[in-house]
């Protein structure tokens, strides 16, 4: 994100860079207030709590994040070259951001099931990524061939959602390779 002179747009990039080095529980108002420098009713008038600025939170960076994945992926014609590249930008985008995880799975572990809004907000997130997969062996497969594996698209969208995590744990990028070459075997099983 880029700074702002607008107060809701400070607001937006502070919580955006602290709930993910912090985490949102531990991100207090007044700290986001005093980093923006915002005045609280500002806060208020634009978000009405921090609940609902968790949620503009994970709004902005679903929009960041897949314009990211997407772009990433246009590079790439060949439909199975394209699913293998999104392991290749989870290995790039983890290591950019010091192996610190999935923003929304961080999140996931910091919020209580009060926090609906903004569980919803998550699901919607990983509900519109699995589409992505399932969009993108489907036109893989093309019809012409099976894959071996029922319902090939959540095996994969499982392996990266792992690979995530497991790289977070071992700060290196190996689940995500043994992840992409799992991937590829999938891939090439037909029936």
């Amino acid at each position: 994100m880029k700074n702002s002179s607008a107060p809701k747009d400070r607001i937006l990039e502070t919580a955006y860079k602290l709930f993910y080095i912090q985490g949102y529980n531990v991100t207090g108002i007044n700290q986001i207030l005093d980093e923006s420098k915002v005045a609280k009713a500002s806060l208020y008038q634009h978000f009405g709590s921090k609940e609902d600025l968790g949620i503009e939170y994970i709004k902005k960076v679903r929009e960041d994040w897949f314009q990211s994945f997407e772009n990433h992926l246009s590079k790439k014609e060949d439909p199975k070259q394209k699913i293998l590249a999104a392991f290749d930008f989870l290995e790039m985008n983890l290591r950019l951001n010091d192996y610190k995880g999935c923003r929304f799975l961080n999140l996931l572990s910091d919020i209580d099931n009060t926090s609906k809004g903004m569980q919803q907000q998550i699901l919607e997130h990983k509900t519109k990524l699995r589409k992505l997969f399932k969009t993108m062996i489907k036109l893989y497969t093309n019809d012409r061939i099976k894959l071996a594996i029922p319902n090939a698209h959540d095996s994969i969208y499982l392996l990266f959602e792992a690979a995530i995590m497991e790289s977070k744990v071992y700060r290196d990028v190996w689940p995500i390779v043994a992840a992409k070459q799992t991937t590829n075997n999938i891939l090439t099983l037909t029936t």
